[in-house]
Protein backbone atom coordinates (compact mmCIF):
# COMPACT_ATOMS: atom_id res chain seq x y z
CA UNK A 1 0.00 0.00 0.00
CA UNK A 2 1.45 3.53 -0.73
CA UNK A 3 0.57 4.52 3.10
CA UNK A 4 -0.44 2.94 6.14
CA UNK A 5 -1.72 5.01 9.55
CA UNK A 6 -0.07 8.02 10.52
CA UNK A 7 -0.39 11.46 12.25
CA UNK A 8 -1.31 12.68 8.90
CA UNK A 9 -4.30 10.61 8.10
CA UNK A 10 -5.18 9.91 11.84
CA UNK A 11 -8.66 10.09 12.63
CA UNK A 12 -10.12 7.92 14.99
CA UNK A 13 -8.34 6.43 18.19
CA UNK A 14 -9.27 3.81 20.59
CA UNK A 15 -7.63 4.29 23.90
CA UNK A 16 -7.56 2.09 26.78
CA UNK A 17 -8.04 3.99 29.91
CA UNK A 18 -7.34 1.86 32.31
CA UNK A 19 -6.42 -1.72 32.36
CA UNK A 20 -8.13 -1.86 35.67
CA UNK A 21 -11.12 -3.55 36.07
CA UNK A 22 -14.00 -4.56 38.65
CA UNK A 23 -15.76 -7.16 37.03
CA UNK A 24 -13.88 -11.02 36.20
CA UNK A 25 -15.38 -12.05 32.62
CA UNK A 26 -14.58 -15.26 32.70
CA UNK A 27 -13.16 -15.02 28.41
CA UNK A 28 -11.39 -11.63 29.10
CA UNK A 29 -7.83 -11.91 28.17
CA UNK A 30 -6.96 -10.46 31.62
CA UNK A 31 -7.25 -14.28 32.79
CA UNK A 32 -5.87 -17.35 31.19
CA UNK A 33 -7.59 -20.26 29.93
CA UNK A 34 -7.58 -21.40 33.81
CA UNK A 35 -9.00 -18.10 34.60
CA UNK A 36 -6.36 -17.12 36.64
CA UNK A 37 -5.71 -13.33 36.62
CA UNK A 38 -2.64 -12.59 34.48
CA UNK A 39 -1.13 -10.04 37.04
CA UNK A 40 2.11 -8.81 35.00
CA UNK A 41 -0.39 -7.71 32.15
CA UNK A 42 -3.13 -6.11 34.60
CA UNK A 43 -3.99 -3.69 37.55
CA UNK A 44 -0.86 -1.64 37.17
CA UNK A 45 -1.41 1.37 34.01
CA UNK A 46 -3.93 3.94 33.27
CA UNK A 47 -3.31 6.12 30.60
CA UNK A 48 -2.94 9.59 32.12
CA UNK A 49 -4.36 13.29 31.30
CA UNK A 50 -0.49 14.56 30.89
CA UNK A 51 -0.33 11.50 28.15
CA UNK A 52 -3.27 12.58 26.42
CA UNK A 53 -1.72 16.19 26.49
CA UNK A 54 1.80 15.54 25.89
CA UNK A 55 1.71 12.46 23.12
CA UNK A 56 -1.45 12.59 21.32
CA UNK A 57 -2.22 16.66 22.04
CA UNK A 58 -5.18 19.28 20.58
CA UNK A 59 -3.77 19.55 17.47
CA UNK A 60 -4.38 15.20 16.71
CA UNK A 61 -7.49 15.34 18.74
CA UNK A 62 -8.77 18.48 16.98
CA UNK A 63 -8.36 15.99 13.37
CA UNK A 64 -10.26 13.27 14.53
CA UNK A 65 -13.83 12.17 14.14
CA UNK A 66 -14.20 10.23 16.98
CA UNK A 67 -12.15 9.21 20.18
CA UNK A 68 -13.44 5.97 22.10
CA UNK A 69 -12.45 3.54 24.98
CA UNK A 70 -13.16 0.12 24.40
CA UNK A 71 -10.45 -1.73 26.23
CA UNK A 72 -8.36 -4.95 25.72
CA UNK A 73 -7.64 -5.55 29.76
CA UNK A 74 -9.66 -2.67 31.31
CA UNK A 75 -12.28 -0.23 31.93
CA UNK A 76 -12.06 2.95 30.88
CA UNK A 77 -14.28 4.39 33.74
CA UNK A 78 -11.37 2.92 36.38
CA UNK A 79 -9.19 5.67 34.64
CA UNK A 80 -9.01 8.43 37.98
CA UNK A 81 -9.00 11.37 35.46
CA UNK A 82 -11.98 9.92 33.15
CA UNK A 83 -13.90 12.61 33.03
CA UNK A 84 -10.61 15.24 32.75
CA UNK A 85 -9.78 13.21 29.46
CA UNK A 86 -12.97 13.58 28.03
CA UNK A 87 -13.63 16.95 28.61
CA UNK A 88 -10.15 17.93 27.21
CA UNK A 89 -10.53 15.45 23.99
CA UNK A 90 -14.28 17.15 23.98
CA UNK A 91 -12.41 20.87 24.73
CA UNK A 92 -9.81 20.13 21.46
CA UNK A 93 -12.46 19.47 19.10
CA UNK A 94 -13.11 15.67 18.32
CA UNK A 95 -16.82 15.58 17.94
CA UNK A 96 -17.74 12.31 19.20
CA UNK A 97 -16.40 10.38 22.36
CA UNK A 98 -17.43 7.39 23.51
CA UNK A 99 -17.05 4.79 26.14
CA UNK A 100 -17.50 1.08 26.87
CA UNK A 101 -18.27 -0.11 30.45
CA UNK A 102 -19.80 -3.03 32.66
CA UNK A 103 -21.65 -0.36 34.34
CA UNK A 104 -21.36 -1.33 37.84
CA UNK A 105 -18.39 0.95 39.00
CA UNK A 106 -17.91 4.07 40.46
CA UNK A 107 -20.83 5.96 41.94
CA UNK A 108 -23.56 8.10 40.48
CA UNK A 109 -21.71 11.35 40.68
CA UNK A 110 -19.42 9.88 38.36
CA UNK A 111 -22.02 9.18 35.66
CA UNK A 112 -23.03 12.60 35.71
CA UNK A 113 -20.41 14.24 35.14
CA UNK A 114 -19.28 12.15 32.20
CA UNK A 115 -22.78 12.26 30.71
CA UNK A 116 -21.83 16.78 31.16
CA UNK A 117 -19.06 16.27 28.87
CA UNK A 118 -21.17 14.72 25.95
CA UNK A 119 -19.68 11.70 25.67
CA UNK A 120 -21.85 8.29 24.86
CA UNK A 121 -21.93 5.37 27.17
CA UNK A 122 -22.43 1.73 26.21
CA UNK A 123 -23.03 -0.29 28.77
CA UNK A 124 -22.11 -3.96 28.51
CA UNK A 125 -25.34 -5.91 30.22
CA UNK A 126 -25.62 -9.65 29.34
CA UNK A 127 -28.65 -10.59 30.69
CA UNK A 128 -31.61 -9.42 33.32
CA UNK A 129 -30.87 -9.20 37.53
CA UNK A 130 -30.29 -13.29 37.65
CA UNK A 131 -28.09 -13.77 34.78
CA UNK A 132 -26.26 -10.38 33.99
CA UNK A 133 -23.69 -11.84 36.87
CA UNK A 134 -23.09 -14.79 35.46
CA UNK A 135 -20.58 -12.93 32.31
CA UNK A 136 -19.91 -10.03 34.63
CA UNK A 137 -19.02 -11.33 37.30
CA UNK A 138 -18.92 -9.18 40.07
CA UNK A 139 -21.18 -6.98 38.60
CA UNK A 140 -23.89 -5.50 41.58
CA UNK A 141 -27.07 -5.32 39.09
CA UNK A 142 -28.24 -2.58 41.81
CA UNK A 143 -25.54 -0.71 41.43
CA UNK A 144 -25.54 -0.95 37.71
CA UNK A 145 -28.60 0.47 37.62
CA UNK A 146 -28.50 2.77 39.56
CA UNK A 147 -25.55 4.38 37.54
CA UNK A 148 -27.41 4.11 34.17
CA UNK A 149 -29.76 6.15 35.66
CA UNK A 150 -27.35 8.60 36.52
CA UNK A 151 -26.15 8.66 33.37
CA UNK A 152 -29.26 9.07 31.30
CA UNK A 153 -30.90 11.38 33.75
CA UNK A 154 -28.17 13.78 33.66
CA UNK A 155 -29.05 13.67 30.16
CA UNK A 156 -26.38 11.21 28.87
CA UNK A 157 -26.76 9.28 25.44
CA UNK A 158 -26.47 5.52 26.22
CA UNK A 159 -26.67 2.51 24.34
CA UNK A 160 -26.97 -1.13 25.82
CA UNK A 161 -24.61 -3.98 24.16
CA UNK A 162 -25.97 -7.48 25.08
CA UNK A 163 -24.15 -11.16 24.61
CA UNK A 164 -26.15 -13.80 23.85
CA UNK A 165 -25.29 -16.97 25.85
CA UNK A 166 -27.32 -19.90 26.12
CA UNK A 167 -28.21 -19.25 29.97
CA UNK A 168 -29.59 -15.58 28.88
CA UNK A 169 -30.70 -16.31 25.34
CA UNK A 170 -34.83 -16.12 26.21
CA UNK A 171 -34.00 -12.63 28.16
CA UNK A 172 -33.19 -10.77 25.22
CA UNK A 173 -36.72 -9.19 24.06
CA UNK A 174 -37.34 -8.26 27.75
CA UNK A 175 -34.00 -6.80 28.63
CA UNK A 176 -34.90 -4.69 25.24
CA UNK A 177 -38.41 -3.91 27.01
CA UNK A 178 -36.10 -2.93 29.60
CA UNK A 179 -33.61 -0.82 27.65
CA UNK A 180 -36.45 1.68 26.06
CA UNK A 181 -37.99 1.94 29.49
CA UNK A 182 -34.75 3.42 31.06
CA UNK A 183 -34.07 5.43 27.69
CA UNK A 184 -31.48 3.70 26.55
CA UNK A 185 -30.96 4.81 22.65
CA UNK A 186 -30.20 1.86 21.28
CA UNK A 187 -29.96 -2.21 22.27
CA UNK A 188 -27.81 -4.56 20.46
CA UNK A 189 -27.68 -7.97 20.54
CA UNK A 190 -24.37 -10.10 19.73
CA UNK A 191 -22.46 -12.82 20.18
CA UNK A 192 -18.99 -12.83 21.30
CA UNK A 193 -15.95 -14.22 19.22
CA UNK A 194 -13.77 -15.11 21.96
CA UNK A 195 -15.32 -19.06 21.93
CA UNK A 196 -12.89 -19.64 18.68
CA UNK A 197 -9.89 -17.60 18.58
CA UNK A 198 -5.66 -18.27 18.18
CA UNK A 199 -3.23 -18.75 21.68
CA UNK A 200 -0.24 -16.53 21.82
CA UNK A 201 1.57 -19.41 19.48
CA UNK A 202 -0.86 -18.61 16.91
CA UNK A 203 -2.50 -22.23 17.31
CA UNK A 204 -6.19 -22.26 16.91
CA UNK A 205 -8.35 -23.12 19.50
CA UNK A 206 -12.13 -23.84 19.41
CA UNK A 207 -14.86 -24.46 22.72
CA UNK A 208 -18.46 -24.87 22.91
CA UNK A 209 -18.15 -24.04 27.01
CA UNK A 210 -16.43 -22.65 29.45
CA UNK A 211 -16.73 -24.04 33.22
CA UNK A 212 -17.28 -21.27 35.70
CA UNK A 213 -17.23 -22.23 39.45
CA UNK A 214 -20.84 -24.50 39.79
CA UNK A 215 -21.97 -23.46 36.47
CA UNK A 216 -20.88 -23.62 32.87
CA UNK A 217 -20.70 -20.51 30.07
CA UNK A 218 -22.52 -22.14 26.81
CA UNK A 219 -22.50 -20.48 23.28
CA UNK A 220 -25.35 -20.74 21.53
CA UNK A 221 -25.78 -22.52 18.25
CA UNK A 222 -23.79 -20.99 15.02
CA UNK A 223 -25.65 -20.33 11.81
CA UNK A 224 -24.14 -22.32 9.04
CA UNK A 225 -23.56 -21.47 5.36
CA UNK A 226 -25.13 -23.13 2.54
CA UNK A 227 -21.77 -25.58 2.43
CA UNK A 228 -22.40 -26.63 6.15
CA UNK A 229 -19.24 -24.84 7.76
CA UNK A 230 -19.44 -22.14 9.84
CA UNK A 231 -17.94 -19.08 8.98
CA UNK A 232 -14.06 -19.83 10.54
CA UNK A 233 -14.03 -23.17 9.13
CA UNK A 234 -14.84 -21.63 5.69
CA UNK A 235 -12.17 -19.55 6.18
CA UNK A 236 -9.93 -22.32 7.13
CA UNK A 237 -10.81 -24.18 4.22
CA UNK A 238 -10.31 -20.99 2.07
CA UNK A 239 -6.62 -21.49 1.77
CA UNK A 240 -5.75 -17.56 0.83
CA UNK A 241 -3.48 -17.01 3.54
CA UNK A 242 -0.59 -16.06 2.02
CA UNK A 243 -2.40 -15.05 -1.38
CA UNK A 244 -4.79 -11.96 -1.07
CA UNK A 245 -4.38 -8.89 0.74
CA UNK A 246 -5.81 -8.14 4.54
CA UNK A 247 -8.85 -5.87 4.08
CA UNK A 248 -7.75 -3.88 7.16
CA UNK A 249 -10.98 -2.41 9.01
CA UNK A 250 -8.30 0.15 11.17
CA UNK A 251 -7.18 1.62 7.53
CA UNK A 252 -9.98 1.13 5.43
CA UNK A 253 -12.28 4.07 3.12
CA UNK A 254 -12.00 6.83 4.82
CA UNK A 255 -11.08 5.10 8.35
CA UNK A 256 -7.55 5.67 9.50
CA UNK A 257 -7.35 3.88 13.50
CA UNK A 258 -5.16 3.19 15.85
CA UNK A 259 -5.05 1.53 19.44
CA UNK A 260 -3.53 2.85 22.63
CA UNK A 261 -3.25 0.54 25.32
CA UNK A 262 -2.91 1.40 29.05
CA UNK A 263 0.46 0.67 29.21
CA UNK A 264 1.11 3.07 26.21
CA UNK A 265 1.62 0.51 23.34
CA UNK A 266 -0.11 1.65 20.01
CA UNK A 267 -1.11 -0.49 17.24
CA UNK A 268 -3.73 -0.36 14.50
CA UNK A 269 -6.49 -2.09 16.79
CA UNK A 270 -7.83 -3.93 19.86
CA UNK A 271 -7.59 -7.08 18.08
CA UNK A 272 -3.99 -7.60 18.53
CA UNK A 273 -4.30 -7.14 22.47
CA UNK A 274 -1.17 -7.47 24.59
CA UNK A 275 1.65 -7.08 22.59
CA UNK A 276 3.77 -8.64 24.62
CA UNK A 277 1.89 -11.88 24.44
CA UNK A 278 -0.02 -11.57 20.86
CA UNK A 279 1.88 -13.24 18.02
CA UNK A 280 2.62 -9.68 17.06
CA UNK A 281 5.53 -9.61 19.39
CA UNK A 282 7.19 -11.74 16.53
CA UNK A 283 7.75 -8.33 14.76
CA UNK A 284 8.74 -6.10 17.71
CA UNK A 285 12.19 -5.48 18.17
CA UNK A 286 12.13 -2.85 20.66
CA UNK A 287 9.11 -2.47 22.72
CA UNK A 288 10.43 1.46 23.62
CA UNK A 289 9.44 2.42 20.17
CA UNK A 290 5.93 1.22 19.67
CA UNK A 291 5.11 3.18 22.98
CA UNK A 292 4.09 6.18 23.63
CA UNK A 293 5.53 7.02 27.09
CA UNK A 294 8.97 6.39 25.46
CA UNK A 295 8.09 7.77 22.01
CA UNK A 296 6.41 9.99 19.96
CA UNK A 297 3.37 9.08 18.32
CA UNK A 298 4.98 10.39 15.11
CA UNK A 299 7.84 7.74 15.30
CA UNK A 300 5.70 5.20 16.29
CA UNK A 301 3.56 4.98 13.02
CA UNK A 302 6.49 5.78 11.08
CA UNK A 303 8.17 2.91 12.39
CA UNK A 304 9.45 -0.23 11.65
CA UNK A 305 6.39 -1.91 13.20
CA UNK A 306 3.71 -0.35 11.20
CA UNK A 307 5.80 -0.67 8.10
CA UNK A 308 6.15 -4.61 8.44
CA UNK A 309 2.06 -4.75 9.30
CA UNK A 310 1.22 -2.77 6.46
CA UNK A 311 3.82 -5.31 4.50
CA UNK A 312 2.05 -8.14 5.76
CA UNK A 313 -1.35 -6.97 5.11
CA UNK A 314 -0.45 -5.84 1.61
CA UNK A 315 0.77 -9.82 1.03
CA UNK A 316 4.50 -9.05 0.35
CA UNK A 317 6.21 -12.16 -0.66
CA UNK A 318 8.53 -11.76 2.69
CA UNK A 319 6.59 -10.56 5.41
CA UNK A 320 5.37 -11.60 8.47
CA UNK A 321 1.51 -11.52 8.57
CA UNK A 322 -0.44 -11.84 11.79
CA UNK A 323 -2.88 -14.68 11.72
CA UNK A 324 -5.29 -12.17 13.62
CA UNK A 325 -5.14 -9.65 10.57
CA UNK A 326 -6.19 -12.80 8.65
CA UNK A 327 -8.88 -13.92 10.81
CA UNK A 328 -10.51 -10.62 12.15
CA UNK A 329 -10.81 -8.20 9.23
CA UNK A 330 -10.16 -11.16 6.00
CA UNK A 331 -8.97 -10.78 2.97
CA UNK A 332 -9.86 -8.90 -0.29
CA UNK A 333 -11.40 -10.41 -3.81
CA UNK A 334 -8.46 -9.45 -5.65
Amino acid sequence: MDSYINVGNLNVINAELSNYCNSACPMCPRFDVELNLIKEITNNSHTSLKIIKDKIGSKVLSNLRRFYSCGVLGDGAMNPECVEIYDFVKTSGTPSTSLNTNGGLRNTDFWRALAGTGTRVTFAIDGLEDTNHLYRRNVKWDKLIENVQAFIGAGGKADWDFLVFKHNKHQVDEAEALSKKLGFKRFTKKETTRWDDFDSDGNWMQRESIQVGDYALEKVERETNASGLDATQKIKVNDTFKTRKINCWSYHNTKSEIYIAANGDVSPCCWLGDLKIHEAKNIIDDYKKININHTSLEEVLDGEFFRELARGIQGEQDAYRLQTCYHTCGVTNA
